[in-house]
């Protein structure tokens, strides 16, 4: 133990040192990203949960961009790399061991929260992996660990509205669209193979450490290097930019808002699971936003209910997205070389 100890220490103070030099957002920040990435009054006004998704799609810039792009032929090496992420995922979409009792809930609500609207091979699965995580892939397969499952105490509201951050990261392709701009600034290290491989002891040092998220890469190296050996199969997890984990956010409380008439919900279940998916999401850098600055951030629009008046997407006008065929279909990356 001491030998962990004194190997993990200087690790961990950097993380403490990274987090108490990570400057909190102003109001006019905040009041800025709310203006930009919060949804048109008519995704609120949608008649059911499946239209609440489409509606999201129809009235995001970001997503038309993304839509018309998956479906031209552009940005092939995009695709063949996202595939191929996708067929090395393979062996875990079918390997990995799930928590059978879950498996009613996990369906019922893939249904009754509208998203599978977007495409029937959406899929809620709970793994039995001993981390706490939640994340998704671009052809619609999202899950939450076992670990997480528990720690939430199986709610359903509190598993509706994380969910519900997953599913808008899907609903949008942040996974793609982030590569897009990867590729733009001419970035072109493999960002999303960011190894999820389950964390145990290193990050749940870290889980129990940290009071926000940032995590140096070092980090998760280190406890990549600890599970090493796991029986469980490696997993990799979408790497997704500072502003589209905030836009997920404010899309997973809209859709609580439009659900059940309140957001807090979201807001609770990210203070409640929000430090320990961060620990281990491989997210880095100071730039990318803490659990307490989202959770401020959702506040400061809760608070301030006449930001929608300045909402960008207001003003835009619905549009039909360009139809495109399904690139990240089983059929297309299982068994992919």
């Amino acid at each position: 133990m001491a030998n962990f100890s004194s190997r993990f220490l200087p690790l961990i103070s950097a993380l403490l040192i990274a987090i108490a030099a990570h400057a909190e957002m102003s109001e006019k920040r905040m009041a800025a990203i709310i203006a930009k990435y919060d949804v048109a009054d008519m995704v609120m006004n949608a008649p059911d949960a499946g239209s609440f998704w489409i509606m999201l799609q129809m009235t995001n810039h970001d997503y038309h961009r993304v839509a018309k792009s998956l479906a031209g032929n552009g940005d092939r090496d995009i695709k063949r790399d996202l595939i191929g992420v996708l067929s090395e995922c393979h062996n875990y979409f079918t390997n990995v061991p799930t928590r059978p009792e879950a498996y009613t809930l996990m369906e019922s609500l893939a249904d009754s929260m509208g998203i599978r609207s977007t495409s029937p091979l959406v899929s809620f699965s709970v793994t039995d992996e001993p981390d706490m995580a939640l994340f998704g892939y671009p052809n619609g397969y999202i899950f939450m660990t076992g670990a997480l499952y528990d720690e939430i105490r199986a709610d359903t509201l509190a598993t509706t509205a994380l969910l519900a951050s997953e599913a808008a990261h899907y609903a949008l392709q942040h996974a793609y669209a982030h590569s897009k701009w990867e590729k733009s600034r001419k970035r072109r290290q493999r960002f999303w193979r960011i190894l999820g491989a389950s964390a145990l002891a290193a990050t749940s040092v870290v889980a129990d450490v940290a009071s926000d998220g940032y995590v140096p890469a070092d980090i998760g190296v280190a406890a990549a290097v600890l599970v090493a050996a796991s029986p469980i199969e490696r997993r990799y997890t979408m790497h997704y930019s500072p502003r589209q984990i905030l836009e997920a956010d404010i899309v997973a409380y809209r859709f609580m808002q439009w659900a059940t008439g309140s957001g807090d919900s979201y807001i609770r279940a990210l203070q409640l699971a929000g430090n320990d998916i961060d620990a281990t999401s491989g997210f880095e850098g100071p730039d990318y936003p803490t659990v307490a600055e989202r959770v401020a951030l959702l506040r400061y629009m809760r608070d301030n209910p006449q930001l929608r008046d300045k909402v960008r997407a207001n003003s835009i006008r619905a549009k039909k997205v360009d139809s495109y065929f399904n690139i990240f279909s089983p059929a297309n990356f299982a068994g992919a070389k």
